[in-house]
């Protein structure tokens, strides 16, 4: 059944033959149940539009069968000229629309005077327990309750008993472009929430069409639209950037006509947490249009002061290839921001030697630039005279001139000195090295908690662990860094859940139970390694994710089952025809890797072979038991079990559970008499499962 939602325009009712059909006398009491004509009801221009046509079929065949089940709630309205009804449907629209399509003329409801306010609470309350309530209406009823009505955010999480991250991210999918609205509103399938929420973020209207044309129609070796997966990652690298990073001030507002400082900028992911729960900084940009722009207008403006003020502006391959020079060369003239610190002379111990000029100097302590290098696509950069950057690093004491370096290893010779006889450069010195011992104080004391806390649990789930530790593990895993995400995109249909966003899969895995969240638990740490290696790499090779997978599958008896993309799984009738001349043990060499299918060919069509083949698969490392094969170490032939004919049956190998036990014995030397010419039966056909009672019934099955 598909799960596309319509937009269906309100229905129109057959008027009854009569006056109206009214259960009893109070029927217009209030809060009371009686019948109405459906003509003399209209639907609510609040409540939902986008309707699964398919189960709203279904629900108008169930009516037409059994009637309503349970009445619709509706309220007296005062009627106009073009909606002359006196009613007005406040929720159960869809057993309105079904009730119509089954050829009803009245039906049960429940007459009470609401307001305003109390309908909309009724009918957000109502879709969110009601078939297929589309998040974008879910999220439009919950503007409205805060627009018209004065609701906060806090008071619809509270109210409704969701979190606040919920009732904001249902919230931001209003921000959506109508482009894209009409996409996640009429393909719901192919265009999940999650990603949907994705796209809303991004604050550009023009930028979330492209987006949207991405993900839906991607280019290359897979054309089908993007998973959440590969969604998320394609909208996290082309649609966002670090703004540490960035070239100009965040607090600069005037760099750009229009456009606020990103400090303040509400499209920065750190204003506006609520929006942005799973951001990995508070300084991301999600409009890289009007950051690049940010950045053009910094550098023209940088290398237009430049000029004004007679300093170089250096342009040309040869310069641009320069900069290289500049940033690794302890010996060059000029230095620029990236420069390691490590470049210049003296560092002071209490640095490191980490980060670069760029990282320990403010643009307030930086010397004045001594030249920039103009590249082709307008970026600048700023050159430095080696010398002033290093008295500017020795001044902000990142960097010790040579007389406080002589100075302060003199005074870590004299053990006498006091606070008061050292200089400022060793007081700051001291300064640093005693927070630096503070702080790793605190976090050796924070560590020892921890362990001491950890320990504790450890020795609590020794015995295994309860279905909420279970569930807070598989959780960390899903909101951590840790890049693991379910494979929906080979696996999707084995999730019953639509959002597989981070909080959407951690919604699920707080009501699923612990054999769900096992699996799923494997499914993230698996799950990574599924994918073979990109086509255009040419490694084969198997990964240690791959080698964990096959090893696993070994300790469960599951043996492998090499497919290509044009032959599909092995099934019976690609093996030869087994017949009196087969070759038992070359056949089971050839087919080494598809020996619960052998298996099931043999009892099908040659059961009398079944001790040859039970010989050979242990000789190849097979063993039966417990109703699978198991790998196991190769055994030599002389010690490959034998069966006489006049012994205890046993069971006979199997392909899969419920199949036919058969009785093994062993091959006759030479061929029976028989009355007529022995005829060779050659028959090849796809094995069906069996039914319970065929599976439990006793074998009679004689061998050929």
């Amino acid at each position: 059944m598909s799960s596309e939602l319509t937009l269906l325009p309100p229905p129109t009712a057959i008027a009854a033959d009569g006056q109206t059909i009214v259960a009893d006398e109070l029927v217009m009491a209030v809060g009371t149940f009686g019948y109405f004509n459906l003509v003399d009801i209209r639907i609510s221009k609040t409540n939902r539009r986008y309707f699964n046509e398919a189960k709203l079929a279904e629900l108008a065949a169930s009516i037409k069968a059994k009637g309503i089940a349970q009445p619709i709630l509706i309220r007296p309205v005062t009627p106009t000229d073009a909606e002359p009804q006196q009613y007005e449907i406040v929720a159960g629209e869809r057993r309105y629309r079904a009730a119509i399509m089954a050829g009803l003329m009245a039906a049960p409801v429940i007459c009470r005077p609401l307001s305003d306010l109390d309908a909309a609470e009724i009918q957000i309350l109502e879709n969110l327990q009601r078939d297929d309530p589309h998040p974008l209406e879910e999220a439009e009823g919950y503007e409205r309750l805060m627009l018209t009505h004065g609701y906060s955010a806090d008071q619809l999480a509270d109210k409704l008993k969701k979190s606040r991250s919920y009732i904001y991210g249902r919230l931001k999918l209003c921000a959506l472009t109508t482009e894209v609205r009409t996409r996640f509103l009429e393909h719901p399938d192919t265009l999940p929430p999650s990603t949907a929420l994705r796209i809303a973020r991004i604050p550009v209207p023009a930028l979330q069409v492209r987006a949207l044309q991405e993900i839906m129609e991607p280019h290359g070796q897979n054309s089908d639209p993007m998973s959440h997966r590969r969604a998320r990652d394609h909208i996290q690298s082309r649609y966002t950037l670090d703004l540490m990073h960035a070239p100009f001030l965040l607090t600069d507002a005037k760099l750009l006509d229009g456009a606020t400082s990103c400090a303040k900028c509400p499209k920065r992911t750190g204003n506006q947490p609520e929006i942005y729960p799973d951001a990995k900084s508070a300084d991301v940009c999600t409009d890289p249009d009007c950051y690049a722009e940010k950045k053009a207008a910094h550098y023209a403006r940088t290398i237009a002061l430049a000029r004004k003020r007679g300093i170089p502006v250096h342009e040309g391959d040869e310069a641009t290839r320069q900069v290289s020079n500049y940033t690794w060369n302890c010996d060059s003239p000029l230095v620029v921001l990236g420069t390691p610190l490590g470049k210049f002379e003296r560092v002071a111990p209490a640095t490191g030697m980490a980060g670069s000029m760029g990282t320990h100097l403010a643009p307030d302590a930086r010397p004045q630039p001594a030249a920039y290098v103009l590249f082709a696509d307008g970026k600048a950069e700023a050159l430095f005279d080696r010398s002033a950057v290093q008295a500017a690093l020795e001044k902000a004491g990142i960097c010790e001139s040579v007389g406080d370096r002589a100075t302060r290893q003199a005074s870590e010779q004299a053990t006498t000195d006091t606070p008061a006889q050292q200089s400022k450069a060793q007081q700051k010195h001291a300064a640093q090295l005693a927070e630096q011992e503070a702080k790793q104080a605190k976090a050796a004391a924070l560590t020892a908690e921890r362990v001491s806390l950890y320990r504790q649990l450890r020795n609590s789930i020794a015995g295994g662990m309860s279905l909420g530790a279970l569930r807070e593990l598989v959780k960390l895993l899903v909101r951590g860094d840790y890049g693991m995400t379910l494979p929906d995109d080979l696996l999707g249909d084995l999730y019953s859940f639509e959002d597989r966003g981070d909080e959407g899969v951690c919604a699920y895995i707080d009501q699923a139970d612990a054999s769900e969240v096992h699996l799923l638990l494997v499914d993230l740490i698996v799950g990574e390694h599924l994918g073979g290696a990109p086509w255009y790499s040419g490694d084969e090779h198997e990964s240690i994710g791959h080698q964990a997978l096959l090893a696993m599958a070994a300790h469960e008896g599951i043996a492998p089952n090499p497919t290509t993309a044009e032959d599909g799984p092995a099934t019976p009738d690609m093996f030869p025809v087994i017949d009196e001349d087969t070759d038992i043990g070359a056949l089971v060499a050839a087919n080494i890797h598809r020996i619960p299918e052998l298996a099931a060919q043999v009892i099908d069509n040659a059961p009398h072979h079944l001790a040859e083949f039970e010989a050979a698969a242990n000789a190849n490392g097979f063993t039966y038991k417990s109703g699978k094969w198991h790998t196991a170490p190769t055994q030599q032939a002389d010690d490959a079990p034998h069966q006489q004919a006049d012994s205890e049956p046993t069971d006979a190998p199997a392909a899969a559970p419920k199949r036919v036990t058969i009785q093994l014995k062993s091959k006759p030397a030479t061929p029976a008499e028989a009355d007529g010419p022995i005829v060779k039966v050659k028959k090849i056909r796809n094995i069906a499962p069996l039914t319970q009672t065929e599976s439990s019934a006793p074998n009679t099955k004689e061998p050929a």
